[in-house]
This record gives structure tokens, C-alpha cells and sequence, in this order.
């Protein structure tokens, strides 16, 4: 499944959580993800401490520990199963059809 995950940095942590992020060592970047967890693409509005995140995972636990790795420095309000075209389009059409009864 594909998830889109927004998050908001603490304030009062902000700056502490981006100097770490800028900071990340090779190492910390290629294990931030646990198995299970992979990121399709990550966009921060920088100045607000905010962004969004898009991982794919079919593995509850391991997007919830990763999500809890960061519970120390930020929230995540929504993390909202999405679909791409192919199969948003095949659903619609599968609900207009059982509609038409």
C-alpha cells in the first residue's frame, strides 16, 4: 500500500531537527527506513516545519515504529492510504457500475 504522510516539526524543536536532518551521515540515510518501509518521495515547506511524505509499506508495524522514530521531534496528523491513476480510475469506474442497479 501507498501512503501519504504529513508532518509538522515542534516548534520548539526546529531548529535542533533540522540541523540534524542537513547533518545525516551516509549511514543514518540509508537506514532511516526499517524493512518493510520504502520512500517514494519526501517535500518540506522548510521555513513552517512541515512536509509531506509518501512511503510504500504492507507491513503496519514497520511504518509505525518508523513513524515513531520521529515522535521525539515532530507529529504526524495524517497518514492517508492513497492510490495512484490506474487503480483510483478502476475503483471509480467498479462504484459507478454498481451504482447503475
Amino acid at each position: 500500500m501507498i501512503f501519504m504522510c504529513t508532518y509538522k516539526v515542534d516548534r520548539d524543536k526546529q531548529a535542533d531537527t533540522q540541523a540534524f536532518f542537513a547533518n545525516r551521515t551516509d549511514e543514518q540515510i540509508a537506514g532511516e527506513y526499517p524493512d518493510g518501509v520504502k520512500q517514494i518521495g519526501r517535500w518540506h515547506d522548510v521555513p513552517n516545519g512541515k512536509g509531506w511524505i509518501v512511503v510504500e509499506s504492507d507491513n503496519q508495524e514497520a511504518l509505525t515504529s518508523w513513524l515513531m522514530g520521529w515522535s521525539g521531534q515532530c507529529t504526524f496528523p495524517t497518514v492517508t492510504p492513497v492510490l495512484g491513476d490506474e487503480a483510483g480510475s478502476k475503483l471509480i469506474k467498479e462504484m459507478l457500475v454498481s451504482q447503475e442497479g
